[in-house]
């Protein structure tokens, strides 16, 4: 486990409980493994630290979800916290099952239906134009991070599996 220093204010103003800190770092752990793509290329962060002496806070893809989801849900408690980390790790872990090896047709209607879907009004949306959604997020992350399903683990298929069930009978 790396040192987040983009987490350091928050633990600083006392704004996450240990709780919350595990589920952060297990997050940024598991975006972090399950990546292909560097959130900032090698060459660029060596530049950055020649001109600046020092590393970016925010340099892999799970110090970003991290602070994303602490910025975004520090407020909450506990249990919702943990939820929010856990939908998100399994977002990461959907994507890579879901994408992995689809022809570039899949893809592409993925990312059609994604955007007439975005162009409707948020009221007029059905519950068929909120999956198309999300699957345009999925496809946003398997692009973005790179991810492959070849780099998933025995402990993610297990997560994936109880957090599905979690979800059916919520």
């Amino acid at each position: 486990m790396r040192a987040r220093p983009a987490l350091e204010n928050f633990l600083l103003q006392k704004k996450l409980t240990p709780r919350k800190l595990r589920n952060l770092l297990t997050l940024a752990d598991t975006a972090d493994r399950l990546a292909t793509r560097d959130y900032i290329p090698p060459e660029e962060l060596s530049g950055i630290v020649a001109r600046y002496g020092v590393r970016p806070d925010v340099s892999t893809w799970g110090d970003f979800f991290a602070l994303e989801v602490a910025t975004a849900h520090w407020e909450k408690n506990d249990s919702e916290f943990e939820k929010v980390c856990q939908t998100v790790i399994f977002d990461l872990i959907a994507a890579a099952m879901i994408f992995t090896g689809k022809d570039r047709e899949f893809i592409e209607k993925t990312r059609h239906d994604f955007a007439a879907a975005r162009q409707k009004q948020y009221e007029l949306r059905t519950g068929e134009d909120w999956e198309k959604l999300h699957l345009g997020v999925l496809l946003g992350y398997y692009e973005e991070l790179g991810l492959d399903s070849a780099q998933l683990n025995g402990d993610d298929t297990v997560f994936f599996e109880a957090f599905s069930v979690s979800l059916k009978s919520a």
